[in-house]
């Protein structure tokens, strides 16, 4: 194929896609030896004047923009049977094809993904340039897996602030309701589609997408969605930002990359080409070159302690934003479901404080598991935790869990398919060496820079060579006010940063537990039957309540 107006030959390659109006081949510059990507449109198919105009429009607009996340425009020409549009060429196809074959996508690269297609439409939407068609198909990616925002074929101008466009256009199952309510859209039409980009990657499938068309913009124009129970807080608040049905309302692209999202979860640096057809696995800890933690010596056997300029991200107890992380862990649902009844119908007493505390009669049994003291370093590699018992644990970035007994001497991983396995840490399976150690630094900065969250009294610490007690973090997340716990195990905590009083809810045999934590790290027991029939004092009732708040945020 050859451009008369330049004199470049191309030679045609393999088919890379096709639409509705052109296909994409593989195109060698014979001389240059670079490859291409390019569209042919026949001109048998650019029979009325819109067609062509369509075509001058889309090649218009998308030779002016130059960006990292924009499929770069190299050169456009004709001869008499197709119009040859010459562009960036993607080998690892699009998020489509990525989707297909992995069906949904980790939060961590959904991340990765999400960061480059809105750092891509915010630098469109600042040429005036509103998309209109973004979608997994037209989200492609490089040999270095970068996302490059593609066909243009849709895309208008915004000629003057505050222009609505009124055309209705778009793949169905990513239109913006002002869109089809034809109520005029501009720049956050595209915002709107960027949920559902987000979405589709964690759940599989577009949030609207029903068997019929009518059905899917009749959800459309309702904002009739449901989120699965397993995405983390953080990714469903950003997605119902996202798919806001006020346009005004939805996030602004310059200031969307400090939600919780982006700046409280784990995001890869890069991503591995493999990523096109298996999960990632993240490492947890960098090279030796770069790791801060390695450039210092051990000071005993088992244990490196991290030095004075390590900085975790938070530590103990203070006041920080929100964020948080899950682990692709199988829910206590039934817990949850006791512990919100036990709380929707906590009886309020209006007992003075004596009288309350009299018939409150704090109870002896066992006192459960609960975390003492707790570090998060997710900026690098993990939450990490100690629990009542001494024993410690991390769950690490890559949603992966490792706990060890008090006296270190055993382990137990839980991987991504959450699969078990017991080794002894002194010895352990090659695979794990680095992430035993890095607890180890935790377990030692914890011990040496920490207080405990509460008194150990009523508490046995295990004893040498017991197994660990197989209690891992499922969920956390962090308020203005209070850090919220999760565990397996059903246990609830919140630990208030203000006062330091933490509340913990977790089942026994018969009746579930409060235990309180005052002030002065004291800790007592109360039945939960107890407090529902006699109430508590309005302390206690106060925390109680916000427990439940937080507890409906995890279900």
């Amino acid at each position: 194929i050859i451009d008369m107006t330049s004199g470049t030959t191309y030679l045609k390659g393999k088919l890379l896609g096709k639409g509705g109006f052109a296909k994409c081949y593989e195109m060698t510059d014979i001389k240059s030896n670079v490859s291409y990507a390019g569209k042919i449109i026949s001109k048998n198919r650019l029979n009325k004047p819109h067609q062509k105009e369509k075509i001058l429009r889309e090649i218009e607009l998308h030779r002016s923009l130059r960006n990292a996340h924009v499929v770069a425009f190299h050169s456009y020409f004709e001869d008499d049977d197709n119009v040859y549009i010459i562009l960036e060429v993607c080998r690892k196809k699009s998020l489509v094809h990525v989707l297909k074959n992995r069906k949904t996508l980790t939060e961590p690269e959904v991340r990765f993904h999400m960061k480059h297609l809105i750092e891509g439409t915010r630098y469109i939407h600042r040429e005036r340039v509103i998309h209109r068609d973004l979608k997994l198909g037209n989200m492609l990616l490089n040999d270095v897996m970068q996302v490059k925002i593609a066909d243009f074929g849709l895309a208008t101008r915004v000629e003057y602030d505050g222009e609505l466009k009124m055309t209705v256009c778009g793949t169905p199952n990513y239109i913006a309701p002002e869109v089809l309510q034809k109520k005029g859209h501009s720049y956050e039409a595209d915002v709107w589609a960027m949920g559902c980009v987000m979405y589709a990657m964690l759940v599989g499938r577009p949030p609207f997408e029903t068997a019929t068309l009518k059905e899917t913009y009749l959800r459309i124009t309702s904002n009739k969605y449901h989120i699965p129970p397993h995405l983390s807080p953080t990714a469903s608040a950003l997605i119902r930002r996202f798919l806001h049905p006020d346009p005004h309302k939805r996030p602004k692209l310059d200031k969307v990359l400090q939600d919780d999202f982006f700046v409280t979860g784990f995001m890869p640096k890069k991503l591995a080409s493999s990523c096109t057809d298996t999960a990632p696995t993240f490492s947890t800890v960098p090279p030796p070159s770069t790791n801060p933690v390695s450039q210092f010596a051990a000071k005993d056997s088992r244990y490196s302690v991290l030095p004075p300029g390590y900085t975790p991200s938070h530590a103990c107890s203070s006041s920080f934003s929100p964020r948080s992380y899950a682990a692709p862990v199988t829910s206590s649902n039934e817990a949850m479901s006791v512990i919100t009844s036990s709380l929707a119908h906590l009886k309020v007493s209006k007992k003075s404080a004596s009288q309350e505390q009299h018939q409150m009669t704090p109870v002896d049994q066992k006192r459960p598991l609960w975390v003492t003291k707790w570090v998060d370093y997710t900026n690098k590699y993990g939450f990490g935790f100690q629990l009542s018992d001494r024993s410690v644990g991390i769950l690490f970035n890559d949603t992966t869990r490792l706990l060890l007994t008090s006296d270190g001497s055993t382990a137990q991983y839980n991987d991504l398919s959450n699969k078990v396995f017991t080794f002894n840490a002194h010895s352990a399976p090659h695979e794990y060496e680095k992430k035993v150690k890095l607890l180890m630094y935790f377990a030692q900065y914890m011990d040496e820079h920490l207080i405990h969250g509460g008194d150990m009294l009523n508490h046995r610490q295990q004893e040498p060579k017991e197994p660990p007690s197989g209690i891992f973090m499922k969920k956390w997340f962090r308020t203005d006010r209070a850090i919220v716990m999760f565990m397996n195990s059903g246990t609830l905590q919140v630990n208030f940063f203000e006062d330091h009083t933490k509340v913990i809810l977790s089942a026994d045999k018969e009746d579930y537990t409060l235990t309180y934590v005052n002030n002065n790290r004291s800790a007592t027991n109360y039945k939960l039957s107890q407090i529902r029939c006699f109430g508590t004092t309005a302390v206690i009732s106060e925390r109680l309540n916000y427990a439940r708040c937080m507890l409906e945020k995890i279900i």
